[in-house]
């Protein structure tokens, strides 16, 4: 069973064992191609006439999703209408993007409905700060930009130690889940399908203001594609929980009205 093999790698030390293992074991899972997207509706987090609009983008480390989002978007003081992205694969479709390029293709149509024309900034937590920048291309180049993206404690992808780091994060969720309850087979096969297509992605040049919010004691680099950065006196989890609030004042400072 796979998370039983999670469990085992992690007493051993050997989560780039499993991460591997994972990888693998995901090609057995059905896809879509971006001629035939999935699109699993964005989640409402909160209700608001405030504009920007906010669309919360993801993680795909198991255990990740909308629910992280929603400590911080109840600590907004001015509510905008903010949905979270659930990223395909990890709703109960079952199906994951064959490539990186369907992946964005069916989250750029999942923007396109929770935005409805309205402004919109684009707020993506860990990884999902690349992919937020990566749709934020996409959407750009036809002409719906977002008039701001802000990637919260975003590691280098690009880094040569991005395997390392995935894994340190990986052994963070499963320290804090002992009773079993955020990591799932289901959940471990769809991170290893998003392992496999992050290695189709090229960072893109983007004309949208960005804001990286960066944890404090997070040791692993960030990265240096923003033209704004603050640094939040949290690690990589709590900048989302306990300190939540804080982190909703710096985006709400930093939103353009």
């Amino acid at each position: 069973m796979l998370t039983t093999m999670l469990w085992h790698a992690h007493a051993r030390g050997a989560l780039g064992e499993a991460l591997a293992q994972v990888r693998e074991a995901s090609r057995n899972l059905p896809t879509f191609t971006s001629a035939d997207p999935a699109v699993p509706r964005p989640l409402l987090v909160s209700e608001g006439d405030e504009v920007p609009r906010l669309i919360f983008v993801p993680s795909f480390l198991v255990g990740s999703g909308p629910h992280q989002f929603a400590r911080m978007a109840a600590s907004f003081t001015r509510r905008s209408r903010a949905s979270a992205l659930v990223l395909p694969g990890f709703d109960r479709t079952g199906k994951v993007p064959a490539t990186w390029d369907a992946a964005l293709a069916a989250l750029a149509l999942a923007v396109e409905t929770a935005t409805q024309g309205k402004p919109f900034a684009l707020v993506g937590y860990s990884i999902g700060g690349t992919i937020a920048h990566a749709l934020a291309s996409r959407l750009e180049a036809t002409g719906c930009a977002p008039v701001g993206i802000v990637m919260i404690d975003t590691i280098h992808p690009e880094a040569a130690d991005r395997a390392a780091a995935f894994a340190w994060a990986l052994g963070s969720v499963v320290e804090r889940d002992r009773e079993g309850r955020l990591i799932s087979a289901r959940g471990l096969l769809a991170m290893g399908a998003y392992l496999r297509i992050f290695d189709e992605w090229t960072p893109d040049r983007v004309d949208v203001p960005t804001l990286m919010l960066s944890a404090e004691a997070t040791a692993w680099p960030k990265w240096p594609v923003a033209d704004s950065v603050s640094v939040v006196a949290a690690d990589h989890f709590s900048i989302l929980d306990e300190h939540a609030e804080t982190t909703a004042k710096l985006i709400e400072g930093w939103l353009p009205r």
